[in-house]
């Protein structure tokens, strides 16, 4: 018997839904728009807990290509110690080895606490084979990726909301550094945002914050430094020479030291360390590297970074960046994260 194809609702149906601010028990997110499943996400969470503290606390987002099903599902399963809720995200449900995991997937739709919300994502456009039987339990929406036009609109809006414009030729060159990926323009877009920017952006301003995120020195940059290993200067040498600009450089310390802070306050309230990892957002794979950054930056040190990368940030947008790298307060920031705190 021939079954006409299920028409889910779209993302943009989906966020006036979100308006009336009720929650499902459960949501499964179809499709290859990851920038817009993520902000869907976010915007759950938020009102699922009105207290940051409580959100951080109880919300776990996993990553099942990572083989991190199994402690998504006891997340999942457990009773929250410090909420009346929690949050279970579970990214790319559609690389679950259903063979080896069937069974504990079953009691998770069976013995899911009304207290849960689980949010699960698939980058198929159809949902996984092995949840016929408990498509009843979710939401289920659909995330087509974004057309040119869209893309657009998409940017011109974002950066009109910062109280900007864009001329045609820096769209042009963003669109092109960062494709159809809403992720990729959001990351942009902040950059400009950082960049303190005021009336038009221009092609160069583009060109000057944002790359092909395919620029590995700056990552190996940041890793020597969370390291504390002494190459990190004259990798930042490098990474300064081949012209990347400081704020460029400024935005991954600062995304490095929000994850470890995480991971702290996540410890700090009971959690185990691994959890506290997938909560904090360390992928598997990174999970070696990251412990290393805790050995060098325990809570009491990295609390000192954050007051440093603050000035660092003051002197940045005040004019304060110079040509000669030991007064670029981008190095000296590197240098007291190594030698001073």
């Amino acid at each position: 018997m021939f079954h006409m194809p299920v028409k889910y609702p779209n993302s943009k149906q989906f966020k006036r839904e979100l308006d009336s601010d009720q929650l499902e028990r459960g949501y499964l997110f179809l499709g290859e728009e990851e920038g817009e499943k993520d902000k869907c996400i976010n915007r759950i969470i938020v009102m699922a807990f009105k207290d940051p503290g409580e959100r951080a606390r109880a919300t776990g987002r996993f990553h099942i290509e990572n083989d991190e099903f199994m402690s998504a599902a006891q997340f999942a399963l457990s009773p929250s110690l410090f909420s009346a809720r929690r949050v279970c995200v579970m990214y790319n449900v559609d690389a679950l080895a259903y063979a080896k995991h069937g069974t504990v997937f079953q009691e998770l739709m069976r013995d899911l606490p009304d207290s849960a919300v689980l949010i699960m994502t698939s980058r198929e456009n159809r949902p996984p084979a092995f949840m016929d039987q408990a498509l009843g339990r979710f939401k289920v929406v659909q995330f087509w990726r974004y057309y040119d036009n869209d893309i657009h609109t998409y940017i011109t809006a974002s950066i009109r909301r910062l109280g900007l414009s864009i001329d045609d030729r820096a769209l042009d060159i963003l669109i092109e550094r960062t494709g159809n990926d809403i992720k990729k323009i959001d990351d942009a877009i902040d950059m400009i945002r950082f960049s303190g920017e005021t009336g038009v952006v221009s092609a160069e301003t583009v060109m000057n914050f944002i790359d092909d995120v395919k620029d590995a020195s700056v990552y190996d940059f940041v890793d020597a430094l969370f390291r504390r290993d002494h190459r990190a200067l004259s990798l930042f040498k490098k990474v300064y020479e081949d012209g990347t600009p400081d704020l460029r450089i400024m935005y991954q310390i600062i995304r490095q030291a929000e994850m470890l802070e995480n991971y702290y306050a996540h410890v700090a309230d009971g959690v185990p360390s691994e959890e506290a990892m997938n909560r904090a957002g360390v992928y598997s794979k990174n999970r070696d590297k990251f412990w290393r950054y805790t050995e060098s930056f325990p809570r009491e040190r990295l609390t000192r970074v954050f007051t440093m990368i603050g000035v660092t940030d003051y002197k940045l947008k005040s004019g304060g960046a110079s040509k000669e790298l030991v007064a670029n307060p981008v190095f000296n920031l590197a240098s007291d994260m190594l030698f001073s705190v």
